[in-house]
């Protein structure tokens, strides 16, 4: 069972998600919350497995929620699920720790996808957001003043000629299924070389992959 939390100022908007969610026999929302303190709160009192967070809510914007969540409740995924797609924002969420970005106007089944894909330690993100995603960082991979971040670039030197390929196609948006076909591996090989790779970079989630992979510049390679 995926426990959940579910925050967002508007009351219709909340329940309408939370009402989807349960139709769904692994889910279970365990706590709500109209805005960025009560969700920081209900995450510190049920530690669920994942929350959907939306960013403007009043007393804390879904950016500072995000942070004290990942520094508090280092187990909760943070999905975002949002009207906005401002490059900024995305860009600010992705490095505060969300491992998800959806936007309002997404299917429940994708909303759905999402969840089961945080919680197994992935990220998805809406497509229209990824591709804004990929042009911000792309851009940043040019700029020498924005270094990958944690300092990873110096840890690259350790990884194998097949983790560097692997990281290279998680830079480039493959999921597991993708970089099976891609390197002709397995399915549970591809999940021990990702598990590598982020311990030896000291990363937390697929999306800081894909950003050292872009920063480092392995995506143009």
């Amino acid at each position: 069972m995926i426990r959940l939390v579910v925050a967002d100022d508007v009351p219709v908007f909340r329940e309408m998600v939370v009402c989807a969610l349960e139709l769904e026999d692994d889910l279970e929302v365990v706590g709500q919350a109209s805005n960025g303190v009560d969700a920081v709160e209900a995450c510190r009192q049920h530690e669920p497995d994942v929350i959907i967070l939306d960013v403007e809510m009043p007393r804390m914007n879904g950016v500072e929620a995000t942070r004290q969540i990942v520094a508090n409740c280092p187990k909760t995924r943070v999905v975002i699920l949002t009207a906005f797609e401002d490059d900024g924002l995305i860009l600010q969420l992705i490095q505060a720790g969300a491992t998800g970005y959806l936007l309002k106007e997404s299917k429940t089944d994708e909303v759905i996808r999402a969840i089961r894909t945080a919680y197994g330690g992935e990220s998805l993100i809406d497509p229209k957001v990824a591709q804004k995603m990929m042009r911000m960082m792309m851009g940043m991979s040019s700029q020498p003043t924005a270094p990958p971040k944690n300092g990873a670039g110096d840890k690259l030197e350790q990884l194998t000629s097949r983790e560097r390929e692997v990281l290279r196609e998680i830079g480039r948006g493959r999921n597991n299924k993708e970089l099976a076909e891609i390197c002709q591996i397995g399915g549970n090989t591809v999940k021990t070389h990702v598990a590598r790779i982020m311990q030896k970079l000291d990363v937390r989630d697929r999306v800081e992959l894909v950003l050292l992979a872009v920063q480092a510049g392995l995506v143009e390679e």
